[in-house]
């Protein structure tokens, strides 16, 4: 059996010496306040149970959205960020899956960024926050933070990249490539 099964029993066993209490309470006022406490303390522990219990659990919600991304209408959109070598050769990997931004930078101090570039071999080229990618209507968008060294993007099937003026927003597909100063990351 479930360990939720076990806590909602305890639950209702607690409601029923609720209501006893209420029914053989001798004093107004306290019956008022300790049935009103413990009414309380009862709704907060089934909320606080839901929402930690497997019902609520992230994993059946990617679950269920992995479905729908595996759809005819959805293969071929991007899910990963993958940080490439000089030779092309995977050092890193960023899942984008479920997400609605991304900020790409280095952590410096308090500041913490989503795609950490501060262990490449060109991080003093990248500002703390350098880009940002954000998805909306389905698709995931690149945009330079108005960065010293910008950003560029090759899209698939094109030898030439492209810098990206600021504060304008370019579509992301899978197989484009962005350059983050001269690192090199994969769009998949």
């Amino acid at each position: 059996m479930k360990q939720g099964f076990f806590d909602w029993i305890i639950a209702s066993v607690s409601l029923a010496v609720c209501i006893l209490t209420f029914v053989y309470w001798q004093e107004q006022a306290w019956l008022i306040i300790t049935t009103g406490a413990l009414t309380i303390l009862f709704f907060l522990w089934g909320f606080y149970q839901y929402f930690h219990s497997e019902d609520y659990d992230t994993h059946d919600r990617y679950k269920y959205l992995d479905e729908i991304y595996n759809t005819p209408v959805h293969q071929g959109k991007v899910r990963q960020i993958i940080l490439l070598n000089e030779n092309n050769e995977e050092m890193n990997s960023w899942d984008i899956f479920g997400r609605a931004s991304i900020v790409i930078g280095r952590d410096e101090g308090e500041n913490e960024v989503d795609i950490d570039l501060s262990q490449v071999t060109y991080a003093g080229f990248i500002e703390i926050e350098h880009a940002v990618l954000n998805y909306a209507g389905g698709y995931w968008y690149i945009e330079d933070l108005h960065s010293k060294n910008g950003v560029k993007v090759q899209k698939k099937g094109d030898s030439r990249a492209y810098k990206l003026a600021t504060d304008k927003p370019c579509l992301l597909e899978s197989g484009d490539i962005i350059y983050i100063a001269r690192t090199k990351m994969l769009i998949q």
